[in-house]
This record gives C-alpha cells, sequence and structure tokens, in this order.
C-alpha cells in the first residue's frame, strides 16, 4: 500500500441494522442459510435466546447498511457485532426495536455449496466468541486458532479448509480483474516496487515500502509502457 500525502480518513455511517424480529432475519438462499445456520447453532451450543438478535444477508450492499461500515470486496464472510445503545443514547434518541445488541453477517452468495457452510460456520464461531466474550482477530486466515476450531466443528481436514480458501478467493480475484483490470502501473523510483492500479492517483503518493509516511524521495512515477500484472499480484 503507498503512503499519501495528506492521511484521508474513512468515514462511516450509523449502523440501520433490520428491525429486531421474533426468529432471525435471513436474506438470501433462505433453505440452505437457514439449514447450515441451525445446523452449526446447534453444534455451536448457542443459545436461543440470541437468534432475534442476528441478521444474515448475501447482499453485500445490504449489509453495508446494517453496519455502516465498508465491507472488502474480497471478503467471503464477515461479522459484525453492534453492541446495544447507552442508556444515555435511549433516552436522547429513542428507537422502537433498537434496543438490544445486533448480530451481523454476510454469506457471499457466488460460491461453492461446500464453502457456503464452512462459512456460515466460521462466522458463528466469531458469534461464539462475541457472546462468551472472548472475541478474536484473525492472525492469518486459514492458519490460526479460528482455522483450527472450524476444521474441529466441520469435520473437515484444515488443509481442505485452507485449499477450498485459496480457491474461492482467486476465483472472486479474477471475476473482480474482469470488471475493474489493472490499467495503470505506478512504480517507486528508490526500490523499484510496483503498484498495480485500476485508477489513477488522485494525489502524489510514495513508497511505504522505502517510508512509511509521505516522502517525495520515493515518490511514485506512472511508467510508460507498464509490465503485465497476473490478478495474484494486482492486489
Amino acid at each position: 500500500m503507498a503512503t499519501t500525502r495528506r492521511v484521508s480518513r474513512s468515514r462511516s455511517l450509523s449502523p440501520a441494522p433490520p428491525p429486531l424480529q421474533s426468529e432471525p432475519v435471513i436474506h438470501g438462499d433462505l433453505p440452505v442459510l437457514k439449514h447450515w445456520l441451525m445446523h452449526y447453532w446447534q453444534k455451536l451450543g448457542l443459545a436461543h435466546a440470541e437468534l432475534p438478535a442476528l441478521a444474515l444477508t448475501q447482499d453485500r450492499q445490504e449489509y453495508m447498511r446494517w453496519t455502516g461500515k465498508r465491507l472488502n470486496t474480497m471478503a467471503l464472510g464477515c461479522y459484525c457485532y453492534i453492541p446495544a445503545p447507552s442508556a444515555r443514547a435511549r433516552t436522547c434518541a429513542p428507537t422502537t426495536g433498537a434496543q438490544q445488541h445486533r448480530h451481523l453477517i454476510f454469506i457471499e452468495p457466488a460460491m461453492q455449496a461446500k464453502s457456503i457452510e464452512v462459512t456460515v460456520a466460521h462466522e458463528l464461531i466469531h458469534l461464539s466468541d462475541r457472546v462468551q466474550g472472548t472475541p478474536r482477530r484473525h492472525h492469518h486466515h486459514g492458519y490460526d486458532s479460528i482455522a483450527a476450531d472450524e476444521a474441529a466443528i466441520t469435520g473437515y481436514a484444515v488443509e481442505d479448509l485452507r485449499a477450498l480458501l485459496h480457491e474461492e478467493s482467486a476465483t472472486r480475484e479474477r471475476a473482480r480483474r474482469e470488471r475493474r483490470p489493472i490499467r495503470y502501473i505506478y512504480q517507486c523510483p528508490g526500490c523499484g516496487k510496483q503498484y498495480p492500479r485500476t485508477r489513477r492517483y488522485s494525489q502524489a503518493v510514495s513508497c511505504s515500502s522505502c517510508d512509511k509516511v509521505y516522502n517525495p524521495r520515493y515518490c511514485l512515477y506512472l511508467m510508460s509502457k507498464p509490465d503485465v500484472v497476473s490478478p495474484s499480484e494486482a492486489r
């Protein structure tokens, strides 16, 4: 990632999850999602009382509206926890049906059936961690304790899950590059590192490998005849 001259602040909207219901909200392939949701909900021993707080969707735009956050274009699944509003917040801005914490999950629809299954299990592991008060962050997808738990709960070998993750990620990357091909290649005058881009930079940027803050000595320049970059390198 290159270093910009000015630090831009990401803008987040207020979370807008769907209204609470007596059952979990499921938007997408209902029979498949509900089957694996309940299957792994029971295997993880999650409390039935948490189900009404759950909303699951396969629509990226909807998930971003629910959470008020951007979703990585390469994400195959995502879990977000929204805590219940504080007493002061409820007093200042009371809202009907929003007085409870929420569990929000996204599942990428364009995946193999097995991938959808294990992704549901994966996100429910995050949910289980949150309910138990021990949330974990990924150190390395497919190679950390969460991956070990995913293998244990699904019954699939961890090596098979890693291969499946790699295959699905590669498929999504190819589809993304078909929609937004690499058109520009920038290069560092210092180390020679190349930065593939789908769009031109809107401001001066420098090589983050040579200096973590903006440094005009390592300002990237647009190559006149860019080298061909494979999809796996264009990230």
